[in-house]
């Protein structure tokens, strides 16, 4: 029997670059009709044919549930009826209504732990935290992802890593090279739905397996949304797609089941987007071939794909070059020898830049002295203000809209815009238009740009607001009703407050620059932004971090936005989760509480702490440290030696009722709200790594 060993030739990267004779006819695309392919042959066709003129920038597994203290059968009722009515804090998501997932959750008695990467989730019966203790724990093959909680009803997203050993094909390989490792890498994902109406004995009943990577998942009422993707491979002559296993039925995907649009695109790979009803654990799934998913953000109505196409080099470097020089203040002869460089279509644009380069190079040494600095500075600006123009047709970001509707996927349209997209927290739906902020361009060169477009509801540009804080770029956004706020920096942090009520004709209400920068933007109320970043040294022409910054904006006045309250952590060596992954921060208008994840290595005193700030906070006295939380033993420089802090670095936190739970890989404690103090203390099982070895005959 032949062997069948997969290369990992992944079609969407081969790249090969070809110049354009018109600019615009690169970019022009047609999203008017989506198809499906026929067959095999028609989709491997379609696949050499783009890479012919590429574009750039676009074993079932067993579970083990075990108690962690003997006497668990005598706990009596671990059923949802079981848990009271309890107040307590839920994941910080960004849409009300559309719950996103993580590596925590709790229903207001139980909490539902599985530390990132770790291959366990453990069920802990949380409150009263004086009673608190593990009560199962189940044990996964792989890594487990995050979580939803749905009633009795837990949903756990895993991968596992597969390795095949001693592969002739790779062996060969290897022979070729002394770096490459004599293995096969492949990625299994899988969603795994439990009953745990009975806590201590939860029950697999629903699995699906396929190949690929966990993108990302939503939950909606019943409804789990999950976004997946699948890498496209060529075996000799055959194409190799990804297959879906429902309890042990293993099926490859179709092409008849892959809507693509017949238009260029670049990494192509496939998005499987799986509507699963948790009343009955059945799924619908929809499978779309895409550029790499970067970005997505999810409405009640609609699923947002962003990825990222670029132009060829040479193509924007022929028009830069054509921008650059056609204004410039130079005498006839010379001008018209560099437009006939410019123009010949018989040389590489490399071969361009260097003839044009002599030429400027002699003209600026014939030139006296007080001409020199002139001509050098207009080359320069003009070569700044055209890469600038041209970055917002050379970078864009591919919106993908896909409804949702309880089981029922649809994709209903595909736009693009100028710029790259931050994070999820850069778009927004409201009444029935996408709003998102993209930055073009970047600040080492300082022609980077920012910007935002409104979409409606066919993903049409209908309303643009550009060329904000040039030489900046964004770093944390926020669409709130019909304002944005915006911040951008390179030396000072600009907060922009956005009116968007006019969809076709946005524009800047107003702006404060202080020092620093937010990388997140959370709603304290509608006249008030908390936001998170890093504090910098005022008195340092370079930005150089100087500790983690909490600031509390007031916006009553949006033509004259004010800094109203700030705290800083640290130094520089002082780093936060919570600066670039929401779910990390815990705020609770009501209780007037602020967590956040602080690890501190600073240099003075040998200051090293991982842990939790507390902070108590509101509009009249702003941020005041309440405590800290730590999981870690005392550090200092004697006793370091063999401590890792990874192990201790509190993750995330949440409360029910008046006590607050903080979750590191090692354990989850429980503190009192008022005073801080410690009132439980539970170990957490040990990450095993663990892999699938599976030979291919």
């Amino acid at each position: 029997m032949e062997n069948k060993y997969l290369v990992t030739l992944i079609v969407g990267l081969l790249a090969v670059t070809v110049v354009a004779t018109q600019f615009n006819q690169i970019i022009k695309s047609d999203y008017s009709n989506i198809e499906k392919f026929s067959s095999k042959q028609e989709l491997k066709e379609f696949l050499e044919k783009q890479a012919s003129q590429q574009y750039y920038g676009y074993d079932k597994s067993e579970f083990q549930v075990s108690t962690a203290q003997a006497g668990a059968e005598n706990r009596g009722d671990t059923s949802a009826q079981a848990t009271p009515s309890l107040d307590y804090s839920t994941t910080n998501i960004q849409v009300e209504g559309v719950d996103e997932p993580d590596i925590i959750k709790t229903d207001g008695k139980y909490i539902y732990a599985a530390s990132a990467g770790s291959n366990f989730v453990t069920i802990i019966n949380a409150y009263p935290a004086e009673n608190a203790e593990i009560i199962s724990i189940i044990n996964t093959n792989g890594s487990v992802q995050n979580i939803f909680i749905n009633d009795d009803k837990l949903i756990i997203f895993e991968q596992e890593n597969y390795f095949c050993y001693d592969c002739p094909v790779i062996q060969e390989d290897a022979e070729k090279s002394s770096i490459l490792p004599p293995e096969y890498y492949s990625q299994k994902s899988f969603i795994k739905i439990y009953n745990i109406k009975d806590r201590q004995v939860p029950e697999l009943e629903e699995e699906i397996k396929f190949d690929g990577y966990h993108y990302d998942a939503r939950m909606i009422n019943n409804y789990v949304y999950a976004i997946t993707n699948q890498q496209i491979y060529a075996y000799k002559d055959d194409i190799i797609l990804p297959a879906i296993e429902e309890n042990g039925e293993r099926e490859e995907i179709a092409p008849s089941e892959i809507s693509y649009f017949p238009v260029p695109d670049y990494n192509y790979q496939l998005t499987t987007i799986f509507a699963i009803n948790l009343d009955n654990n059945n799924f619908e799934r929809e499978t779309f071939m895409t550029g790499y998913t970067q970005n997505i953000f999810v409405s009640q109505e609609n699923i947002y794909l962003t990825s990222t196409k670029y132009i060829p080099y040479e193509t924007s470097q022929q028009t830069i070059l054509e921008k650059t020089y056609n204004d410039i203040n130079i005498n006839a002869e010379i001008k018209n020898e560099i437009n006939s460089i410019i123009e010949n279509n018989d040389i590489s644009v490399y071969e361009k830049e260097q003839r044009i380069q002599e030429i400027i190079s002699d003209y600026y040494n014939s030139l006296d002295s007080d001409n020199k600095e002139a001509f050098l500075e207009e080359i320069s600006e003009k070569r700044k203000e055209a890469e600038a123009e041209i970055a917002k047709e050379s970078q864009k970001t591919i919106i993908h809209k896909i409804e949702i509707n309880r089981d029922n996927v649809e994709y209903k349209a595909k736009g693009e815009v100028p710029g790259i997209v931050l994070n999820q927290f850069s778009m927004d739906e409201y009444e029935n238009n996408l709003r998102i902020a993209t930055t073009t361009g970047d600040t080492w060169s300082e022609t980077s740009l920012n910007h935002i477009y409104i979409l409606n509801d066919n993903l049409e540009i209908i309303g643009k607001l550009e060329n904000l804080a040039r030489e900046e770029r964004i770093y944390s956004s926020r669409f709130i009703a019909d304002r944005a706020y915006l911040v951008t920096f390179r030396q000072v942090d600009p907060l922009f407050v956005i009116d968007l009520s006019n969809e076709r004709n946005p524009k800047v209400l107003g702006e404060l620059k202080i020092p620093g920068y937010s990388t997140y933007l959370h709603p304290y109320d509608e006249n008030h932004i908390i936001g998170i970043g890093q504090d910098t040294d005022e008195e340092s022409n370079i930005a150089i971090p100087a500790g983690v910054k909490l600031a509390l904006f007031d916006i009553t006045d949006v033509s004259s936005p004010k800094e109203i309250s700030k705290y800083t952590i640290g130094d520089r060596n002082t780093y936060s989760t919570a600066l670039y992954d929401h779910k990390a921060f815990l705020f609770d208008k009501e209780k007037e509480l602020l967590v956040i994840p602080i690890s501190s290595y600073g240099t003075a005193n040998n200051n090293y702490f991982e842990g939790a700030y507390v902070f108590k906070i509101n509009l009249d006295d702003g941020f005041q440290l309440k405590g800290k939380i730590s999981h870690s033993p005392d550090i200092t420089t004697e006793n370091k030696e063999g401590y890792y802090p990874y192990n201790y670095q509190i993750l995330r936190s949440l409360y029910i009722e008046n006590t607050l739970y903080t979750l590191s890989q090692t354990y989850l404690k429980a503190n009192d709200l008022d005073n801080l103090e410690e009132q439980a203390s539970i170990k957490l099982p040990e990450p095993q790594q663990q892999f699938q070895i599976t030979l291919y005959d």
